[in-house]
């Protein structure tokens, strides 16, 4: 393979192949393929294959985008895509690509190990992924997929009762607690007779207290009908329960007592073969019936394949005692499945719940479909499983592909790939990265109906019993069998074993599918091959604790629908360590059910001496506290979206979220600046428009409305760079009170023309505004009584920084275009007979700046009370640092680190990161905290005290500075040369609770976030926030997803964001934008949607708090964002249009509110 050519398709990956796994027939399945051909042209096929049906080549096209140049001259990094419509019924489906390039063909398909996930290129025609199509409403019983099984070979569990019933060449133990024994022929070693240690369907009976306390709710049977032997694999009689074990009655008896339990019974049905001595064969004359040895007569002839009539048929691997049946005979097929009396019908009316098809492999399609079917319609909840040994989705029986998972033969298959997964990881045979690839693969393999309701076993009566095989027994082969019979583990590899039994059946019992205990594993018991791994339970010696842990094991099952029908979710696969979570979410499982949100972690270290230290990436799943239910003791905390766990060696551990009882209500709210309100002034303002929206926002369910800061604007307009951190802006005034209020006429606030557009038109509005103020300043000023009184009021009120800002803004229109830092040294210093000429000089400005921040606090007072009245709470914002050119750092130069000239030695910024080379250097001064302490915090105890009296609550921004803050000299011209300074930490806020006991703060804690932020943000109390544009990312494992805190407030994005819709047009690469379509479970071709979709995600998070900017309720394009950072010219000036909320959207909050109970 040429090394400039490459070649990439992920089966596993959404971005390659959509949906992933399993698909529904008729269903839509795109493919995707990379293809790196060093400018070469190239074209793509992808090749699919239907067994019994043929091949269809489906050429893809080129996607148009960044990456791909034209035919002419292809890119060098290109995607080809294509999508085809799956099969109409349940199949398998096959494809590879071909890769065409100039005299040059290149094959790409699945690896070597036929694991799907990453495949390879190749010059030949290489292995192919696979499809698993399953029939449309395929689905299996919904109450098997929450059983744990337990597995009885019925002659050895349990004996009731002394009576010896006679049997034919039976040879009985007397004593319960021999070891089990073939009796052979000295010379042939041909089996001559069997032993029996009389178990049988009363003691089963006697025992369903036991496995009801075990937690069981489904027994599986091994064969109970009559036949010569004590595995009844060699069917006498398909009617008869074998005399040994009991009657009939008492078997309907026993499914009846099992129903009042709890418990379900499964039947194991062969019939790929009968016995030799039974009554359809009926070799040895045993049976009143004319056999097909008998005679050819007989109505079973045709059962059976005779080569040389009588004595040579065909048999099951030879065995003579076993001859095979030719399952499709239509009389064999009623006999067994339709007749009114047939086997199926027979023993499903007396009680059972299903069946395991003994070598399902061996069975022809047609019977097992035909099974499946009759099956179904006699008992839809009645379960169908297989025995299949490998992968049961593409299982190739003596040549012939089969479909037993693609939803009409089986409901479920003996799981035996889980099984040697297991072993394998815990023996040490393959690693977690292994392991992890070999589950993946079954779970793109299997349709989910089926992935769980898999048959999970790790012991059964055709293995070696499993502590044996953890325990590492000895070898056997070869051994005699008396010594076989009496081998055991010593002490140390029996410990050594039980170690890891636990973390095998922690394993069983929190992985989706049902577990299965063959009897006696959960006590310990040992033994090679049959029949030494068929014993009789011990009753007396097992192992207590080893019992008590699978008790223990089995009850949390039961207990959590997540460790049934949860997501499976893999956490890290990697040396000695595999872990995964079991997950359900917005109360739904996996199939839609109705089920109690939880998230558990299982961790399973089959090191035998090493201590796991792991990090857990947790962030799409949980964000709260896990503690281990297993009674090891220990609890673990989410940090900042990773689980830190320590797992000693051998050692399996299962933790489980724990979630506080809701502390806060749950409430949804929007972010809309005043100024973006419609108005036919070129600004919204705080009239009829902001009331009007407080009515949308009662009306849609809603309880806080969030803001930007409302001081006056600095540079561009923007109200993070203010010249007053206590001022508010009279370009916010509404014309149209101060007409209500007489102070203007109708006449005076008429406009040359009507604003109509979507942008805020600030020039304009503040040039007419200016005018209008002044006039109604002017005819204030004439007024008397009651408004005088409440204006000297005010004044007296904001007298700590009035006086100062509006002789700043006075000063500002005498010095235009300069800094105070140039003003003339007198007022640059403060000089007081400076301060006092300055106000005589400019009392008229002094005067209008007064006026206007009158007007402006008495107007929001007013719509603050009206969104109180109507219980609408408005959350404000608080810049933590203020401007250099603004009235603060003017009046309180010694709060601030100033030089003599009042230039600031150090200014605000943050460090180069991923998006910035040289960081940020936003120039603001820093703080004199020393200073600030040794005041008291007066300043910020006065800041404060504003902010409560304006908002219910107040957002910091860039929260992190109080705990350490980026402090860059001022002289810098990038934020490179900077360093990290403690800042005023929890001190500061305990100080300011003095005056404010509350202390209602959102802390924006956005960015790079320390560990020490965090905590002081959580030692505060105060909520952080959480952005779905920021937070929906791959984590380790390549998922996408995350999961806010309770005390959180989630957005879909902030003011400094892309809207939504923009965001995932313009700003998401292909790859991300697909898994984000995927993981909202919605098409990538609509971003207006997926928006839609974010909206509710927010609603559903655990976030006490969901805002939405306006701009994503209507899910608005990037044209219509608020702000772009690092840019000038066009930010701040999005504004709602006239009638663009409706009803119809204040409905859909509204329902958004009631479904995720946030009214």
């Amino acid at each position: 393979m040429p090394q400039e050519i490459k070649v990439e398709h992920n089966s596993q990956d959404a971005y390659y192949r959509w949906p992933l796994g399993a698909v529904e027939a008729e269903s839509i399945v795109r493919l995707r393929v990379k293809l790196s051909a060093n400018g070469r042209r190239a074209r793509v096929w992808v090749r699919f294959w239907q067994d019994e049906i043929g091949e269809k080549l489906v050429e893809l096209r080129l996607e148009a985008g960044a990456a791909a140049k034209t035919e002419d001259q292809p890119a060098e990094d290109c995607f080809f895509s294509g999508q085809i419509t799956m099969p109409e019924r349940g199949r398998l489906l096959w494809y590879y690509f071909i890769v065409s390039l100039e005299q040059d063909t290149i094959y790409y398909g699945n690896n070597a190990d036929n694991l799907g996930g990453l495949g390879q290129a190749c010059r030949q025609v290489p292995p192919s992924f696979q499809i698993t199509v399953y029939n449309k409403g395929a689905h299996t019983p919904d109450w098997f997929k929450h059983a744990v099984m337990y597995q009885i070979f019925p002659d050895r569990f349990c004996r009731a009762g002394d009576t010896l019933i006679g049997k034919k060449g039976a040879v009985y133990h007397a004593c319960w607690q021999d070891s089990p024994f073939y009796y052979k022929d000295v010379d042939t070693k041909e089996i001559v007779a069997y032993d029996f240690f009389g178990g049988n369907l009363a003691g089963i009976r006697s025992r369903l207290s036991y496995l009801k306390e075990m937690g069981i709710s489904v027994i599986y049977l091994n064969p109970v009908f009559e036949s010569a032997t004590n595995h009844h694999y060699d069917t006498g009689d398909y009617h008869k329960i074998d005399p040994i074990l009991g009657t009939n009655e008492e078997f309907t008896e026993l499914c009846a007592a099992a129903r009042e339990q709890g418990i379900r019974i499964l039947l194991d049905g062969v019939f790929s073969h009968t016995g030799s001595d039974s009554r359809y064969f009926n070799r040895y004359g045993n049976y009143p019936t004319l056999g097909a040895f008998q005679s050819s007569e007989s109505p079973y002839y045709d059962w059976y394949s005779f080569k040389k009539y009588p004595h040579e048929y065909e048999s099951w691997w030879g065995f003579s005692t076993l001859p095979n049946v030719k399952e499709t005979t239509p009389s064999y097929m009623d006999f067994i499945i339709s007749a009114e009396d047939s086997v199926l019908h027979h023993w499903m009316a007396a009680g059972i719940s299903g069946w395991r098809l003994d070598v399902v492999d061996e069975l022809p399609a047609r019977f097992t479909q035909a099974f499946y079917k009759e099956l179904k319609h006699t008992d839809p909840e009645a379960v169908l499983i297989g025995e299949v040994w490998e992968d049961a989705s593409n299982k190739i029986s003596y040549g012939v592909p089969r479909e037993y998972l693609c939803g009409q033969e089986l409901d479920s298959a003996m799981n035996y790939p889980f099984r040697q997964i297991v072993l394998d990881f815990l023996l040490g045979s393959a690693d977690g990265a292994a392991i992890g690839r070999r589950i993946q693969s079954l779970w793109e393999n299997y349709p989910r109906e089926n992935f769980y309701a898999m048959m999970n076993l790790v012991g059964s009566h055709d293995r070696e019993r499993i502590l044996t095989l953890l325990g590492e027994g000895a070898f056997y082969q070869g051994m005699p069998a008396i010594q076989q019979a009496k081998s055991r583990l010593d002490d140390d590899h029996y410990n050594l074993g039980i170690a890891r039994l636990r973390m095998a059946v922690l394993w069983q019992m929190t992985f989706p599918g049902v577990p299965s205990i063959y009897y006696g594993d959960e006590i310990g018991m040992q033994g090679f091959r049959d029949p030494y791994n068929r014993g009789p339970y011990d009753w007396e010696n097992g192992d207590a604790y080893l019992r008590s842990w699978c008790q223990k094991t089995i009850a949390l099952r039961n207990a959590h629908a997540a460790l049934q029908t949860g997501e499976f979710l893999p956490l890290l696969m990697e040396g000695d360590v595999y872990a995964y979570a079991r997950v359900i979410r917005e109360g739904k499982d996996v199939f839609g059910k109705p089920a109690e949100n939880a998230v558990f972690i299982v961790v399973l270290n089959r090191s035998l001496t090493e201590t796991a230290r792991i990090s857990l990436d947790v962030r799409d799943i949980a964000s709260g506290t896990f503690e281990d239910i297993l009674g090891f003791a220990d609890t673990r905390r989410v940090e900042r979206g990773r689980l830190e766990m320590v797992v000693p060696p051998l050692m399996g551990r299962l933790y489980q979220e724990r979630r506080p009882a809701r502390q806060y209500a749950r409430q949804a709210g929007v972010l809309l600046h005043p100024t973006s309100l419609p108005s036919k002034y070129g600004i919204g303002d705080l009239g009829s428009e902001a009331r009007a929206f407080v009515d949308f926002l009662a009306a849609a369910g809603q309880k806080v409305w969030q803001i930007l800061p409302l001081d006056p604007g600095g540079f561009g307009y923007s109200p993070y760079q203010s010249p007053s951190a206590f001022a508010g802006s009279p370009m916010l005034i509404s014309l149209d009170m101060l007409v209500a209020q007489g102070l203007l006429t109708s006449e005076e606030v008429k406009l040359p023309f009507v604003s109509r557009g979507s942008s805020v038109e600030y020039e304009f509005a503040a040039s007419f505004k200016k005018r209008c103020l002044k006039r109604a300043w002017e005819k204030f000023r004439q007024q008397g009584g009651e408004k005088q009184t409440a204006y000297q009021e005010f004044c007296t009120q904001q007298s700590y920084w009035l006086p100062d800002y509006v002789l700043f803004m006075a000063l500002k229109t005498e010095f235009p275009e300069k800094s105070w830092t140039a003003w003339p040294e007198k007022l640059r210093q403060r000089q007081p007979a400076a301060m006092l000429e300055a106000r005589r000089r400019l009392s008229a400005e002094i005067s209008l700046e007064t006026f206007q921040q009158y007007v402006f606090f008495q107007q929001w007072q007013q719509l603050h009370a009206y969104a109180q009245s109507k219980e609408i709470r408005i959350l404000g914002d608080m810049p933590i640092f203020v401007a250099g050119d603004s009235a603060d750092v003017w009046a309180w130069q010694a709060l601030f680190d100033l030089d003599a000239a009042g230039q600031p030695k150090t200014v605000a910024g943050v460090p180069p990161d991923y998006f910035s080379a040289t960081g940020q250097l936003w120039g603001n001064p820093q703080y004199d905290w020393a200073a600030m302490k040794e005041d008291g915090y007066t300043w910020w105890k006065q800041r404060f005290t504003q902010l409560f009296t304006l908002f219910d609550s107040v957002r910091i921004d860039h929260f992190r500075g109080f705990e350490a803050y980026w402090e860059v000299p001022g002289d810098a011209r990038t934020a490179v040369n900077g360093r990290w300074v403690k800042g005023p930490g929890r001190e500061f806020f305990d100080c300011l609770r003095e005056v404010h006991p509350e202390l209602s703060i959102v802390a924006e804690d956005l960015g790079i976030i320390t560990d020490e932020v965090d905590a002081l943000r959580e030692a505060c109390g105060f909520p952080g926030m959480k952005v779905l544009q920021f937070e929906l990312h791959f984590n380790d494992m390549k998922r996408m997803g995350f999961c806010a805190p309770e005390n959180s407030i989630v957005y879909t994005g902030t003011h400094d964001n892309n809207t939504t819709a923009g965001w995932f047009r313009e700003d998401l690469d292909t790859r991300t934008a697909e898994a984000v379509a995927a993981y909202l479970d919605c098409p990538a071709s609509n971003p207006e949607e997926i928006c839609r979709r974010l909206v509710e995600n927010a609603y559903a998070s655990r976030a006490r708090l969901a805002i939405i900017p306006v701009q994503d309720i209507l899910a608005l394009d990037g044209q219509n964002r608020m702000n772009m950072p690092g840019t000038v010219g066009t930010n701040w000036k999005w504004c709602l249009e006239p009638g663009q909320l409706t009803e119809a959207h204040a409905q859909w909050l509204h329902e958004l509110c009631e479904r995720y109970e946030r009214l």
